[in-house]
């Protein structure tokens, strides 16, 4: 089956963070037999294609000249809008722009997938034809469809223009649900994160780990943080919380346009602070094993805002590290299965200080964590998320 995907995000190089999952998604069809081509939005900047077996991708430009491009990648549309005024300029040309692409390319489609739904979804509601559509739903979905003031009709087409939603929680599919008019009824649904990929359980021994920690010269405590450099993800939080003492090292990676202000606040509290920079594959691999603990400190937004449930906590845990996250509703869904997991209200630094604390003193050979890993992997490996995807592409 040939597979039509459209999206806001996809890696523009190799290792490239923004829509990775997406990328996953791509790869678990071809996993299945199926070939995908990939519909998104052309960067603003040139980059060199890594080819992918089975995955063809179109950029579908939006704006000239091309510098021009500005809403998507980066920071993420959400960031990028608040912070570049420029970035507005793009929304209604891509749409329009994927509309034109999509209608030009449907032909050669036996199904289609969407990664968020505004304006992914709504497109291939409109140009489908009867083919069977999946869409992905995030959590900026959800939180721009509340906002809006046709917030039910625009969910209701939503709903009508697809076989089968996906939401990466409950909570997100409640409050999806609840946009719908009573008398709608609901197309088919699943609830499941983003895969994550397991690497294989032996790659990285204890001898590997020590090697690693005394190259990089990793002392004491390391807590690891792990994701895009924006105000949502709380990293903030961690710096004040490390300044409260106990001797934490922090070990940020990623990249963002907060990146410089944390750094500022890093140096003004003397605090000891590795900035790794963008890291995936095995390089992600060895800093998720030379770590003590996982940190995900993420917040509500003030507009109201938060996330789903972010890979990297996903791969932190899959990793068999011990791990505090804030307590949002999609993560603490994560609970059922990830018992070890310890969940610390959102922008509080004191109790996220006294959790990584209860993590350092508890002993490594603690064998929750290592149930927890098992249960992760078990539950959101690719090949597992992979047949999902694959049987609610099938017909109803």
């Amino acid at each position: 089956m040939k597979v039509g995907l459209l999206t806001t995000s996809f890696p523009r190089y190799a290792g490239d963070v923004a829509g990775n999952f997406v990328l996953g998604f791509a790869r678990a069809l071809h996993q299945h037999g199926h070939n995908v081509e990939v519909l998104a939005p052309e960067p603003r900047d040139h980059f060199a294609q890594c080819p992918e077996p089975g995955i063809e991708l179109r950029h579908i430009p939006y704006a000239r000249p091309r510098p021009l491009q500005r809403t998507f990648y980066g920071a993420g549309v959400p960031d990028n809008l608040a912070r570049d005024p420029l970035a507005w300029l793009g929304l209604a040309p891509y749409c329009a722009s994927l509309l034109c692409n999509a209608l030009a390319r449907r032909s050669h489609w036996d199904a289609i997938v969407t990664h968020w739904a505004l304006p992914c979804a709504l497109t291939a509601g409109a140009v489908r034809a009867g083919r069977p559509h999946l869409a992905v739903l995030h959590s900026a979905d959800i939180h721009v469809l509340s906002r809006l003031p046709a917030r039910a009709q625009i969910a209701t087409a939503i709903a009508r223009g697809a076989d089968a939603l996906w939401f990466v929680s409950e909570a997100q599919r409640t409050r999806f649900c609840a946009l719908l008019p009573r008398c709608e009824p609901t197309p088919r649904t699943i609830v499941c994160p983003m895969g994550i990929d397991i690497p294989p359980r032996d790659v990285f021994d204890a001898d590997t780990r020590s090697e690693f920690r005394r190259r990089h010269q990793l002392h004491g405590f390391c807590v690891l943080l792990l994701g895009r450099h924006v105000s949502i993800k709380g990293y903030d939080v961690a710096l004040r919380a490390a300044a409260m003492g106990g001797d934490i090292t922090l070990l940020i990676a990623g990249d963002g346009p907060m990146r410089a202000s944390w750094m500022r606040q890093a140096r003004e509290n003397n605090l000891h602070v590795r900035w790794l920079g963008a890291v995936h594959g095995d390089e992600k691999q060895r800093w998720l094993h030379a770590a003590d603990a996982f940190a995900l400190p993420s917040r509500t937004l003030a507009n109201g805002r938060s996330e789903g449930l972010p890979c990297a906590l996903l791969e932190a845990l899959a990793s068999g590290l011990p791990a505090v996250a804030s307590d949002l509703p999609g993560i603490r869904e994560l609970r059922t299965i990830a018992p070890s997991l310890l969940l610390i209200p959102p922008d509080d630094p004191a109790a996220l200080h006294n959790a990584l604390l209860t993590l350092r003193d508890t002993t490594s050979t603690d064998e929750s964590h290592m149930l927890t890993a098992h249960a992760i992997r078990e539950h959101f490996g690719w090949q597992n998320v992979g047949a999902r995807l694959n049987a609610l592409l099938a017909p109803a």
